[in-house]
């Protein structure tokens, strides 16, 4: 069987669960597979490739099954780095590539300190220091996700200017902590919880805890905004990711605090974050 037919074959199988990005997921696991890009995927595809039937089967499977696609790959692309992905993360997504390029406009080439909260894989601390001269402590309440972070800032070469720590920012130590920064971004759980069991299986399979934003989705927007201005240093802005129908109810919550505040889109139009500015 050539590399083409194993790749038909796959997208043949996962058409049903995954539709028009059948043809992508079918890729992406044949480069996993048989560890090739898909530049050499592409030059391969008129020769025989080797019989890895077990493996191909076990992954096609679990994408069936409703895995996400970058959970059995164990990766995923962000903002031009490759990041490690485990069950223990939110997957990355493009939507939120749009946090990176405020921070990184609001930073220039300022040699600044960033702080990330809910941090999950790393992927926007990542980006930023990737992009940047800033050095970024990184947040989570999750030691599982944190080791997935320390692990990515190792292999991108990072580690340097990266730190993180096991942090519950609904605690007493968070709010007394007086470290202070010219950048705060965050990607909190924003799914009210009455509709995450509405969500599609794929994402019902990230962790609960980083869907999660509470009964009406704020809970952690209410809880920024009560105690991350004081933690800025002068000049300083927090950056948050949104949901594409908060727009209103995080506006009447910065105009109450008195904030100055806007609002930026996503690629796909929709409102996608917040940039506050005390």
């Amino acid at each position: 069987m050539t590399y083409f037919q194993v790749k038909k074959n796959i997208k043949d199988a996962l058409l049903p669960i995954s539709g028009e990005f059948a043809d992508y997921e079918a890729e992406k696991i044949v480069c996993h597979v048989f560890g090739v890009d898909k530049r050499t995927l592409t030059l391969r595809y008129g020769e025989e490739a080797p019989d890895v039937s077990e493996e191909i089967q076990i992954a096609v499977a679990r994408r069936q099954n409703g895995e996400p696609l970058a959970y059995i790959l164990g990766k995923t692309d962000f903002f031009g780095l490759e990041i490690s992905v485990s069950p223990a993360c939110l997957i990355p997504r493009a939507d939120t590539e749009v946090i990176v390029e405020k921070a990184i406009e609001f930073l220039g080439q300022k040699e600044a300190k960033v702080l990330d909260i809910c941090t999950g894989s790393g992927c926007i601390a990542l980006a930023v220091a990737a992009n940047s001269n800033a050095s970024v402590h990184a947040l989570d309440i999750s030691e599982e996700a944190l080791k997935t972070a320390e692990s990515n800032a190792e292999r991108l070469s990072l580690s340097g200017r990266m730190t993180f720590e096991k942090c519950d920012i609904f605690s007493e130590k968070f709010t007394s902590d007086e470290k202070k920064y010219d950048l705060i971004v965050s990607n909190p759980p924003y799914i009210p919880t009455g509709d995450i069991s509405a969500l599609s299986r794929e994402v019902c399979r990230e962790p609960y805890g980083a869907l999660d934003g509470g009964a009406d989705g704020l809970i952690f927007y209410k809880r920024f905004i009560s105690t991350l201005p004081q933690k800025l240093l002068p000049g300083g802005a927090i950056i948050f990711e949104i949901g594409y129908d908060q727009r209103s109810a995080l506006h009447a919550i910065c105009e109450n605090a008195a904030l100055e505040h806007e609002f930026f889109r996503d690629y796909g139009g929709n409102t996608r974050g917040i940039v506050i500015k005390p």
